[in-house]
């Protein structure tokens, strides 16, 4: 289901019950599990989002995967300093992760859960 302004590269394999939008933008060679609620964020190329994984208010670095049951959104609280949360290239959130209000640089897994952290 697709819901306000979202851009879909052709290239994307998108599951029939992941609902987009608003305000999304996914790149190409984009995959998108199950029960996937992505709202507010920008998915550049070749990320994977496994299934029911929910992405609010956050930027997706390439080549990078969320888990299964993960999230990844900002603090939530308008008055935070930092209002999204970034991943960069080739992050990795395992299953059943929380990435909260953070900023994470490439090549990092994360299987513990994060809350208005910098990760280097």
């Amino acid at each position: 289901m697709i819901v306000g302004d979202v851009y879909i590269h052709p290239s994307v394999k998108l599951h029939p019950t992941a609902k987009i939008g608003p305000n999304v933008s996914i790149s190409a060679n984009v995959r998108v599990g199950p029960g996937v609620r992505l709202i507010n964020c920008i998915i550049l190329d070749d990320v994977e989002i496994k299934d029911n994984a929910v992405v609010i208010n956050s930027i997706i670095g390439w080549k990078s995967s969320i888990g299964r049951w993960s999230r990844v959104q900002a603090s939530g609280d308008d008055n935070e300093r930092l209002g999204i949360t970034i991943l960069g290239e080739a992050v990795t959130v395992e299953d059943e992760v929380a990435v909260i209000g953070s900023i994470v640089l490439q090549n990092k897994t994360l299987n513990a859960s994060v809350q208005d952290d910098i990760i280097l």
